[in-house]
């Protein structure tokens, strides 16, 4: 490993910046003279938040006289029609700058924050994604006879998994639900309809709540007809628990529950409709009220291959991946009839509740791919409990946004550390929803959101993550993971590592943002010294 050379201002890392236009208010220089606002600028480091309550974007606002130049002393002014603003400062700074946070409040739901921006008589408005609720849905009987009762089991949670309060949730669909229940203080609600249609077949159960709708497709089976056999040969078998931890429940209480998805395909990675599927827990069980929502029914996969239940967590906790459920599964009624388990698929959870740390660390050094066309850098991610100690077994979910690309006429070497020819220009990513496709409102000069040159910058392939140490921590509650970019992006992209994982009913999640570096002996005649992205600004396609 080689060590990296920093580029000369740390700060610019995560410095925030943008191309935009209109007007404004007029500033006061340090010498008490008055000068005209003829535009000011603005970029949010994330465009969409989520409602863990605890996330939150950065506003960064710039007054710019009609050279371009920074204006200080502007009053900037923000409202948030269902979100939080809240000012770090309120007047620009000497660099013409000024900061403010936006966080959801105590709306959960999935939403729009709309923002409106002023300085002076000129505004702008834009908007910021509320992410993260989700609805599960679950029946007992799974699979109902025509004209039985059939209970409804809803839960509304935020992106932790943590249940929402009083939601209300609107049921309909072609099953019979109808009406409006709400979520109680753990996040659950329930509605019972008398009798099932009476004609056997694929029916529906929809529910709408907290900016989410969620479809669940129900099979009423007729004893007298049957189910058709499943048709193909399974080739793929899966079984997920989501979350792989989940707390004890109180005694009579069942809100504490973890979805078991069963997948089924063929070789050509085709559906597989109508698997008979039993799930089980595996002994010796923990007791203590724990229970498959099921029970001993028997659940067929719908036309996505794919059966679920749902585990209910006992009063009791287990070790590390003492729960385990299993997945029995047969073509035919007859195969799986009674207790036999032809075939089977298991998968392992936790019933804890010792909350959980995560820590994201490097080295600062750099290493050189295979063939030294790119760049390499390795971080340490270490998981712990309450306690300080090591988590084994941890899952953990790493994923990287590229924020910013930069543009300058180019890179040098200044006393011993790398600077830039010309002042950089540092430009939000263009693709604004992270979906790797150029959209109709994305790379737009006269909308600010790129330069118009007909493609997304900088690309997502641009710099990649990935596992070295697996996905799982070992004994020790670490595991290892890298990102790589080719060498040409070094000092242009400002890049952010998330880790996350879910441990013991707790979600823990730790972000860094860095910039991409080059080795010292490649200053000389480096690919990076020249711009990939172009010289000018934000707005010019150059």
């Amino acid at each position: 490993m080689r060590s990296a050379i920093k580029y000369f201002s740390l700060a610019a890392t995560i410095l925030l910046a943008s191309c935009g236009g209109g007007g404004g208010s007029a500033g006061t220089t340090p010498g008490g003279s008055t000068v005209s606002v003829a535009s000011f600028d603005y970029v949010l480091d994330k465009n969409a938040i989520s409602n863990s309550g605890a996330d939150e974007a950065t506003l960064t606002a710039t007054a710019l006289d009609a050279t371009n130049n920074p204006v200080p002393g502007v009053t900037f002014k923000v409202s948030a029609d269902s979100g939080i603003y809240t000012p770090v400062t309120t007047v620009t700074d000497s660099s013409g700058k000024v900061v403010g946070k936006i966080s959801t409040g105590a709306n959960k739901s999935n939403r729009a924050i709309n923002l409106s921006m002023t300085m002076g008589d000129k505004a702008k408005t834009d908007k910021i994604s509320v992410t993260g609720s989700k609805i599960s849905l679950s029946t007992v009987p799974a699979a109902p006879a025509p004209g039985g009762q059939v209970s409804l089991a809803i839960k509304v949670v935020d992106v932790n998994g943590v249940g929402i309060a009083g939601v209300p949730v609107t049921l309909g669909g072609s099953l019979g639900f109808k009406g409006t229940v709400n979520t109680d203080s753990t996040g659950t609600a329930s509605a019972v309809i008398a009798a099932a249609p009476a004609a056997g077949g694929i029916y529906t159960v929809e529910s709408t709540g907290s900016g989410v709708t969620e479809t669940r497709e129900i099979q009423v089976i007729n004893p007298s007809a049957g189910v058709p056999d499943a048709v193909g040969t399974i080739s793929a078998a899966s079984l997920a628990i989501t979350p792989n931890t989940i707390t004890p429940n109180a005694a009579g209480v069942t809100t504490s529950r973890a979805e078991l998805r069963a997948l089924f395909q063929d070789a050509s990675n085709r559906a597989i409709k109508n698997v008979r599927v039993r799930f089980e827990i595996v002994e010796p069980s923990l007791g203590a009220g724990e229970q498959i929502s099921t029970g001993n029914a028997i659940v067929y996969t719908d036309q996505n291959g794919v059966a679920t239940a749902d585990y209910i967590a006992g009063t009791r906790s287990s070790p590390t991946n003492g729960v385990v459920i299993r997945a029995c599964y047969a073509a035919t009624d007859a195969a799986i009839a009674g207790t036999a388990c032809p075939n089977s698929q298991t998968a392992t959870m936790t019933v804890a509740s010792s909350p959980l740390s995560i820590t994201l660390g490097d080295n600062n050094k750099l290493e050189k791919g295979n063939s030294e066309l790119t760049y390499i850098k390795k971080f340490d991610v270490a998981v712990a409990d309450a306690a300080g100690n090591a988590v084994p077994n941890a899952q953990i979910s790493a994923s990287i946004d590229l924020r910013f690309y930069r543009k300058a006429a180019g890179v040098e070497l200044v006393n011993d550390a790398i600077g830039y020819i010309t002042p950089p220009a540092i430009c939000a990513n263009e693709d604004a929803n992270r979906n790797g496709l150029l959209d109709a409102s994305e790379d737009d000069v006269d909308k600010g959101t790129g330069n118009g040159n007909g493609k997304i910058e900088p690309r997502k392939a641009d710099v990649i993550i990935s596992y070295v140490g697996g996905q799982v921590t070992g004994a020790n509650g670490r595991t290892v993971i890298q990102v790589e970019y080719p060498q040409s992006v070094a000092y242009w992209i400002d890049y952010a590592v998330k880790v996350t994982t879910k441990v013991a009913g707790s979600e823990g999640s730790v972000e860094k943002v860095y910039l991409t570096e080059a080795l010292k002996e490649d200053v000389e005649n480096g690919s990076f010294l020249k711009p990939p992205y172009g010289a000018q600004g934000c707005t010019s396609p150059n």
